[in-house]
């Protein structure tokens, strides 16, 4: 029997499959979608088992040497979509695999040195007189060209170790071996006696913890009562739940408006078509469109099919967990990057194992190992954060097409600002369009929204609050309400720049300003992760007159505290939710009210829910307004429009402040309206005019080498190739800088190809990745770019 394996190296020139023979004890246990180790080379890599076959050509091949896995951990159809994303991502089969198991399970290797002779080195013999193996990493550098020289001579051996990340929790119970009818010999061991006659009352094996909690004895009690032969210890493996310590209501189906139900029964009466059609279901801020899922899910469940639910941001993830738990209870398995490795893993094992029928996650979670899948909902599709940006660069809502063709079951994608790819779509026909045009809540009302133009005021004045904003917040203040203010920078102050000679402090890695953090006096880069403390003078003129400027959400906070003296003030960005279950403390936190405003970024635009959040303000609307982005416009929109959404969703009337130094924008005003359909059509002007998506498709070739020069004459390479494959129809742009150009002491260019129909676009991009193998420019592929920056 002879597997064919894909290994695990990241290599465009070994991404292929290699042919192993199957060893007689492992025939009729390796099967395809296993994990093997294989020898590579002088070394062993972990590989997936693609499919097993009886022939080949080659003449001599090497033997699989362990298996890792008894059953598979990619079924067929993620072992076929692995092999498709790899052609349409330009990635290697062995990343587009890894995408879609945990993090746990890819594999960690480890060199040892095995003595397998003794050594004439006095110094190398002295490595092993405790242990043999080695770690690899334990010789001293002085000693290398030794170890080198006992290599040759084969005195010594260089071994591969390789492992999972993480084990699998196991627990201990204990039990009686058989019933004892006579306890004499214990008598004078109470302790012992005192276990022995606990664990004849019970009827199942005890937690070995509890026992010894609720008898207050020792482990070494236990141990001797094993080695008596009269107890024995069962260790079973246990999932690490991240919800284990929370109880959630059940809760009921609510009542559907007209809209909802319409909405329900369209993506149903497609279900049972079995029909793979795409739905856009567009709802404004608080329609109910969360509740559409639930009860499509619900019936989805009923006919014995599964649910996959993504959620954009981690922030959205603990209060979409809560509603599903609580109408769902144990089915529902929760995916996102804010659990540790080993919850992640078991999550991702109840999925592999058919325990639970819904996953809630991120990005990720649109690779669950599902059998029969119903529906996939992806809920505001509009985000960036659906497209992964390293290898494999895939979108998941294409992912989430490619899978609904297979299962044949219909795709949700919801919005309140769609993206305008996915608008045109819907106008077109290639989308179904459901629309929710009202708030679920009957008695709720859209908020009214103000723009505040911020050019009135002096041109000296670092202004936080307007008057008018101010105003609104004491007014929220004394009624008991509470506000949410957005700012979608992070940190205390944007930059640090010398009154004396204008040198603004910049990181050492990146071209970019360090921004300063109050918290712990840091200089940060949000780039690279460089830092360093705050500096007392100037690094080129040595002044001591060093300002800052611009302004971040701790600066933010601090001004609040000053200004509203009696009211409690909330952070909530990447610096205060970096600890586990943080997102969910800061949100429950202020669901119970136990602060009065609410600052972030744009997390708190996200899908949450406060019944007494009457009024949102937006401190400066303009940041990713003028951005050089051709999605600048669109994301401003989809930003205000989602933090907006957030006032008013109950019975109290909701308000929106936007300060703008941009009031007469399109955009702005399209916000103050709420009208997307108004939006849509300004911005489908422009992205017509100036040859954008959707009217066309886009493609990047990205290059970045620590060597200019080299990068320069990459660039010219490239483009003259570019040139003399791609058709006239093609538009090739660039090459062009970043916004931020050097990253991590690493130069960057990219070129953006925009077309229409080019079919051999693919080949010839993935053409290119071959000429840059090796050498000191990194090329990379992007087929659905999102991000220029």
């Amino acid at each position: 029997m002879i597997a064919e394996v894909v290994v695990d190296i990241k290599n465009k020139a070994v991404n292929k499959v290699f042919d192993y023979l199957v060893p007689k004890p492992l025939e009729g246990v390796v099967q395809s979608g296993v994990r093997v180790l294989v020898p590579f080379g002088p070394r062993t890599v972990m590989g997936f088992v693609i499919s097993l076959k009886e022939e080949t050509e080659l003449k001599k091949l090497r033997s699989i040497k362990e298996l890792i896995d008894v059953l598979p951990v990619l079924n067929d159809e993620l072992k076929e979509l692995g092999m498709s994303l790899s052609v349409e991502t330009g990635s290697t089969m062995i990343q587009c695999f890894e995408a879609m198991i945990p993090n746990a399970m890819r594999a960690k290797y480890k060199k040892k040195l095995l003595c397998v002779k003794e050594p004439e080195s006095p110094a190398i013999k002295s490595l092993f007189c405790q242990t043999n193996p080695i770690d690899y990493d334990q010789v001293p550098l002085s000693l290398l060209k030794e170890v080198k020289k006992a290599l040759e001579q084969k005195e010594l051996e260089l071994i591969y170790e390789v492992k999972d990340k993480l084990g699998k929790k196991m627990v201990k119970y204990v039990a009686l071996v058989q019933p004892l009818s006579d306890m004499s010999a214990f008598n004078r061991a109470v302790k012992q006696k005192k276990v022995l006659l606990y664990l004849m009352e019970q009827k199942q094996p005890v937690l070995k913890s509890r026992l010894t909690e609720e008898l207050q004895v020792t482990p070494a009690v236990l141990k001797s009562l094993v080695e008596k032969g009269v107890m024995k210890e069962i260790e079973v493996e246990a999932y690490r739940d991240p919800y284990a310590d929370k109880v959630y209501s059940p809760s009921k189906a609510l009542a559907l408006n007209h809209e909802q139900e319409v909405a329900v029964q369209t993506v149903l009466s497609a279900n049972e078509a079995k029909a793979h059609d795409v739905f856009l279901l567009h709802g404004i801020t608080g329609s109910g469109k969360t509740e559409v899922y639930l009860q499509i899910i619900e019936s989805v469940i009923k006919r014995g099919q599964q649910a996959i639910m993504l959620v954009p941001e981690i922030a959205l993830t603990p209060q979409i967990a809560g509603r599903f738990k609580s109408r769902f209870q144990n089915q529902v398995a929760v995916l996102h990057s804010a659990l540790s490795m080993g919850e992640k893993y078991d999550e991702w094992r109840k999925i592999l194992k058919q325990e639970v029928q819904i996953v809630v996650g991120a990005r990720s979670a649109i690779f669950a190992p599902f059998k029969e899948i119903g529906v996939i909902i992806i809920d505001e599709e509009h985000e960036s954060t659906y497209k992964q940006e390293e290898a494999p660069r895939y979108h998941a809502i294409e992912v989430a097409k490619w899978r609904s063709a297979v299962h044949r079951c219909p795709v949700v994608l919801g919005s309140a600002t769609p993206s305008l790819e996915s608008f045109a779509r819907a106008q077109k026909g290639v989308y179904r369009l459901l629309t929710l045009s009202h708030r679920a809540v009957s008695s709720a009302k859209l908020p009214t929204v103000k723009l505040i133009d911020m050019r009135q005021h002096k041109a000296g004045d670092q202004l936080i609050l307007s008057e008018v904003l101010r105003t609104a917040i004491a007014t929220r203040l004394e009624r008991k309400e509470q506000v949410v203010l957005l700012l979608n920078r992070r940190g205390y102050s944007s930059f640090l720049q010398c009154r004396e000679c204008g040198e603004v402090v910049n990181c050492p890695n990146c071209d970019v300003s360090l921004t300063y953090h109050k918290s712990n006096q840091k200089l940060k880069c949000h780039y690279c992760g460089f830092e360093t403390f705050l500096l007392k003078r100037c690094p080129a003129c040595q002044s001591e007159e060093l300002r800052f400027f611009g302004l971040g959400t701790q600066k933010v906070e601090e001004y609040l505290n000053e200004e509203f003296p009696g009211a409690k003030t909330m952070r909530m960005d990447v610096d205060t939710t970096s600890k586990k279950g943080a997102h969910q403390e800061l949100i429950e936190a202020f669901e119970r009210k136990e602060a009065d405003i609410l600052i972030g970024t744009q997390m708190v635009g996200k899908g949450l829910d406060f019944k007494e959040v009457t009024l949102v303000g937006v401190l400066a609307a303009d940041l990713m307004l003028h951005l050089a982005d051709f999605r600048a416009a669109e994301r401003t929109f989809q930003l205000l429009t989602q933090v907006a959404g957030r006032a008013g969703r109950h019975e109290l009337e909701g308000e929106v402040l936007i300060q703008t130094y941009s009031p007469d924008h399109y955009v702005m005003q399209c916000v103050v309206e709420q009208n997307y359909q108004a939006f849509y059509v300004e911005e489908m002007k422009i992205r017509r005019r100036f040859g954008y998506p959707p009217y066309y498709y886009l493609a990047s070739v990205m290059l970045n080498s620590e060597d200019y020069n080299e990068l320069i004459m990459s660039c010219d390479k490239v483009n003259q190739y570019l040139k003399s494959q791609l058709g006239h129809s093609c538009l090739i742009v660039g090459p062009t800088m970043p916004y931020v150009g050097r990253i991590n002491q690493r130069f960057r260019m990219y070129f953006m190809i925009k077309y229409k129909q080019e079919p051999k676009l693919r080949a010839i991009l993935l053409q290119l990745l071959t000429y840059f193998q090796e050498g000191p420019v990194h090329l990379s592929l992007d087929f659905f770019p999102y991000q220029f920056n």
